[in-house]
């Protein structure tokens, strides 16, 4: 333990090294000294989560769903999958500011829900700036149609599809849903993605961005350092529009949400910023649009609930948090 806290302080006094000699740089390097500290940070948190997998899980890594890029997902399932009936399938895109992480961020946390009976599956996306925005969405869009044209390979009931994703991953996640659900949006986007509504059964969302306009503009003035990172991921995401409120606007799902969006489970950690500043005004706008929304927050909870609070599952919270998730996950299937 003292190990991995020690590589954890580590890698923060490396970020804040590397800002104090690197000044004022451009997009491309600022982001790769950010993505730097994240998968430093990312790394640590994958030795925790591991420690709380279950070993019965059958794991397929590396499944190619595009070959230009070369593109991949790995696949988590019970051990005995092939003797159940098709099972539905949560689809997970990862976080990391847009800029960083990888599909095996949370291999760990994966194996708890495969366990649960659910095929679970974690795409590898291209991460900005070397693409920006639509292309992640396009590329998620592709996994979606391969696992829909190969379902009966992977034992996937592909009427089932939940979406899901942490932090950039949940801002993905339910922007790809606002494009299926809002018909009108996607045209104005130029995108359409090739899931129905019908098929996407929910979304999963964990400490997420919702307001790309509200994240970049009501960061807290006197966290100078966040300020400057939160500048960097929209710039590095949006290829260089970080300034255009009529773009952030445009691209932020909160702003086109209809009512046949899917059913929600949103959750964030209560020293996270984010959950005041994003998920709960992102509930109240599912709300305002009666989306059915399950909303797992812990204000007055005494633990330490920072960002990605959900896969730390030696807290009392994160157990509870994942209980209510797979609670979610059997009341929204079939």
């Amino acid at each position: 333990m003292k190990g991995l806290v020690v590589q954890f302080k580590f890698a923060v006094m490396s970020l804040v090294l590397s800002l104090a000699i690197s000044g004022c740089q451009n997009t491309q390097n600022n982001s790769k000294i950010i993505a730097g500290a994240f998968n430093a940070s990312t790394n640590i948190q994958k030795k925790f989560i591991e420690r709380h997998a279950p070993e019965n899980i059958k794991v397929t890594r590396n499944i190619q769903y595009m070959e230009n890029p070369s593109l991949h997902f790995d696949l988590y399932q019970p051990e005995n999958i092939a003797e159940l009936a098709k099972r539905p399938v949560v689809v997970w895109i990862h976080g990391g500011g847009w800029i960083s992480g990888s599909k095996e961020h949370a291999s760990g946390y994966f194996k708890r829900l495969a366990e649960q009976g659910y095929n679970i599956i974690s795409v590898e996306y291209q991460v900005a700036p070397t693409e920006i925005y639509p292309q992640q969405l396009l590329q998620i869009d592709q996994a979606l149609e391969f696992i829909k044209q190969h379902a009966n390979k992977y034992h996937i009931d592909a009427s089932q599809i939940y979406l899901a994703g942490d932090s950039a991953g949940a801002n993905m996640a339910s922007h790809y849903a606002a494009l299926v659900a809002n018909s009108q949006f996607a045209h104005d986007s130029s995108l359409y993605p090739k899931t129905s509504i019908e098929q996407l059964k929910g979304l999963i969302l964990h400490c997420g961005i919702y307001d790309l306009e509200s994240f970049i503009n009501n960061s807290s003035s006197e966290m100078k350092l966040l300020e400057w990172g939160i500048t960097n991921l929209v710039q590095a995401y949006t290829g260089g529009k970080k300034d255009d409120a009529k773009f952030l606007a445009d691209i932020s799902p909160s702003q086109h949400l209809t009512a046949n969006y899917p059913p929600v489970f949103i959750s964030g950690g209560n020293k996270d910023f984010l959950t005041e500043s994003q998920s709960v005004p992102f509930v109240q706008a599912l709300k305002e649009k009666n989306i059915p929304v399950t909303d797992v927050f812990y204000p007055n909870s005494k633990e330490l609930l920072v960002h990605e609070y959900q896969f730390m599952m030696s807290k009392k919270a994160s157990q509870e948090t994942f209980i209510k998730t797979i609670e979610f996950l059997k009341r929204t299937s079939d």
